[in-house]
């Protein structure tokens, strides 16, 4: 008999948020983030959900770029690190998928390798300082990439930093390095990641790059998914497996943590950081069961976590845990864990079965 936890996907809530970020950028061609087993929601699942309403895929690996093509022929497969190896640059051309080159060496490479007809972006560092080549080295890189690539699908694309934030979050000084770096080129343009695509129509440019909003999470730090028109796309959940009272004084879990403050009821959830959720959450992180938000009490274990649920005489062997989801959501558990949703979302792992 299987173990009363998984994570249910919608499909439906994807498909919506693809067509959110439409509206936001009608102009604009739109390159799907489903890296990270899209975000956890299970890269067959999402990127059959996305199909009719993206342009393209965006992976990080050579492994997650042939998974997506293997479901999808002809669509546009993009790994954002690039090659690898030397070998991966040979193997993406033979399964048409575009590499994005960011380092000197994955150049020399490309070089060695003359694919010919090899599709390309290329990252420009702007600010963020992980990838990418530097603002004044971009001629001298063209140069060399352009001989050996199909120049028609170039997009030469760059990374935000900051754009979840509000105010002055730099947005607007590495567009201003980017379209300086790029002024004497006539080359597709990619700059907006999910943050961005929602706050700053300016970044829209020729291609956008969702991610974490296509699975319903706000990545702007000062709004909810529902103000910005997002559907959460999972709801992880397990069931209660043992209910028991307490009296006053008595403490739950590992080191004690949860002291029994008045006769309580504890709840045993069946999921724990083994399958994904957060080990920091503290005391009082909510947990919704039979309609009502309830607090964690105690430590998080591997494989269970226990709940006071005192206040609802609803609850039962059997009732439904409601971890994450549409309340309460992922961003609120990362929050109350000092994390980020994306860390719980791509940090799920295999043994919590992905339904629909």
């Amino acid at each position: 008999m299987a173990r009363p936890t998984y994570a249910r996907i919608f499909p439906e809530h994807i498909a919506h948020n693809a067509r959110r970020v439409r509206e936001l950028a009608p102009d604009s061609r739109i390159m799907a983030c489903v890296k990270s087993d899209a975000y956890g929601h299970d890269i067959g699942i999402s990127s059959a959900a996305l199909a009719d309403h993206v342009d393209g895929f965006a992976v990080a690996s050579m492994n997650e770029a042939l998974s997506v093509r293997s479901l999808h022929a002809d669509k546009p497969v993009l790994m954002l690190e690039g090659p690898q190896t030397f070998d991966e640059i040979a193997e993406a051309a033979h399964k048409k998928l575009t590499l994005c080159i960011n380092e000197w060496h994955q150049l020399e490479w490309l070089e060695r390798s003359a694919p010919g007809e090899l599709s390309c972006w290329m990252k420009i560092d702007t600010g963020m300082h992980r990838l990418g080549f530097s603002p004044e080295s971009v001629p001298q890189a063209l140069a060399r990439l352009t001989p050996h690539i199909k120049t028609s699908d170039l997009v030469l694309c760059t990374h935000f930093s900051s754009a979840d934030l509000p105010g002055d979050n730099g947005v607007s000084e590495q567009l201003r390095c980017f379209d300086e770096s790029t002024a004497q080129t006539s080359f597709a343009h990619s700059t907006a990641n999910s943050a961005a695509i929602i706050r700053t129509a300016t970044s829209h440019r020729d291609w956008v790059r969702p991610g974490y909003m296509l699975y319903g999470g706000s990545p702007l730090a000062d709004a909810t998914p529902a103000s910005v028109n997002l559907k959460p796309a999972m709801e992880f959940s397990a069931e209660v497996i043992s209910l028991r009272e307490l009296a006053q004084g008595e403490r739950v879990g590992y080191s004690g943590r949860w002291e029994a403050r008045r006769p309580s009821k504890i709840a045993t959830i069946a999921a724990g950081y083994g399958d994904g959720y957060p080990r920091h959450a503290p005391d009082g992180t909510p947990v919704l069961i039979e309609g009502q938000c309830l607090p964690l009490a105690g430590r998080v274990s591997m494989d269970m976590i226990t709940v006071d649920v005192t206040d609802n005489p609803a609850v039962k062997i059997g009732s439904r845990a409601i971890l994450w989801g549409a309340q309460p959501g992922v961003d609120e558990i990362a929050r109350h864990s000092s994390t980020i949703g994306y860390e719980l979302l791509a940090g799920m792992p295999k043994r919590v079965p992905r339904i629909v």
